[in-house]
């Protein structure tokens, strides 16, 4: 048997609703991929709740440990990513939802059953459609970095990083017309250093792509990182917001980012925004001092003296640019609304 006969996909369409337009797609272009984020529902709910709830959401393709199950036809667009995110069109020429195949990674049963059977069907994909699996398949995190960290969310903590998952397609797709699996390696989070082990996975100093799912994972629980953003470096702005989060979660704080601290990362809510207390703050004379002062202060990464001098207003204005907002150096709702979201 060759590895393209190695798992069968199962095609079984909801019916056509808000969940399914029924409109064709364009390609598809290239391929995004999700994980499901409910730790509870194999293919066989998700296939359920999109037929029976009809949400304005949906995706192509789900995969747990069992199953591959095509609930939208691939002719057909799904609804798996938000129209007014600029990245796809950037990236690929056009807005996913028109152009692409959502696959989501459910999180229940076996893991490397799972995981082996995704990777496989993103091969799949490739082959059938004539993509290049090394740039035609993008993370959903990266279409929508403010709202959403999937695929990595589920990967990680499972001891894969989004680049490993690549190769690992890479690997099945070059395997495709022989008899023989790669060999796919799930490692779990922890790793042997001598006779100890040493559950480090991140601390200030890493680069490179897992520590950026992590700064957007941050971001989107409600720490900024104003100064940096998600810039994939680990340093001392990250750092204070892996601190501030583990002592939050009541967990050990030492900057240092484990399984316990992806785990409680993966299973934390939002935190509740900080309502705008009413006061513009700006520079003035003479200057303006206060509590909620030094509070932005630390959000910008400034030093906290609670006085709203000229550092604190350049610090104010060059957040505002990087955001993307009205450059004036004042903190109003706006500007107040995205540093403490």
């Amino acid at each position: 048997m060759s590895v393209s006969d190695k798992y069968q996909i199962e095609q079984r369409y909801i019916r056509i609703g808000n969940s399914r337009p029924g409109t064709g797609l364009t390609g598809p272009l290239f391929i995004v991929a999700h994980e499901t984020a409910n730790n509870s529902a194999d293919a066989d709910d998700h296939f359920a709740y999109f037929n029976n709830s009809q949400p304005s959401a949906s995706a192509h393709t789900f995969i747990d440990d069992g199953k591959i199950l095509e609930i939208i036809p691939l002719n057909e667009k799904a609804y798996h990513n938000l129209y007014t995110n600029p990245e796809d069109n950037r990236l690929f020429g056009a807005d996913a939802n028109d152009a692409a195949i959502g696959v989501e990674l459910c999180r229940t049963g076996v893991f490397r059953e799972a995981y082996d059977r995704y990777v496989w069907y993103h091969a799949y994909l490739c082959r059938r459609f004539n993509l290049d699996p090394s740039t035609k398949i993008v993370a959903h995190s990266t279409l929508d970095p403010r709202r959403r960290t999937d695929p990595e969310s589920w990967l990680v903590p499972n001891g894969v990083t989004f680049a490993q998952f690549l190769r690992d397609v890479r690997a099945y797709y070059n395997a495709w017309d022989s008899s023989t699996s790669p060999p796919i390696r799930v490692q779990p989070p922890e790793r042997e250093t001598g006779s100890e082990v040493d559950t480090t996975i991140l601390r200030r100093g890493d680069s490179g792509a897992d520590v950026t799912f992590l700064q957007r994972k941050l971001i989107s629980l409600g720490y900024p990182l104003p100064r940096f953003g998600a810039d994939g470096t680990f340093g001392a702005e990250t750092e204070a917001a892996v601190r501030q989060f583990q002592q939050e979660q009541r967990i050990r704080v030492d900057g240092i980012v484990g399984p316990e601290t992806f785990g409680r990362l993966n299973r934390a809510k939002p935190r509740r925004p900080k309502p705008f207390p009413g006061t513009l703050y700006r520079l003035k004379s003479p200057y303006m001092r206060g509590s909620n002062i030094g509070e932005i202060q630390r959000k910008l990464g400034v030093p906290a003296d609670s006085i709203y001098g000229p550092v604190t207003a350049q610090a104010v204005r060059n957040f505002q640019r990087k955001e993307g907002i009205k450059v004036d150096g004042i903190v109003g709702p706006v500007t107040w609304a995205r540093l403490f979201r």
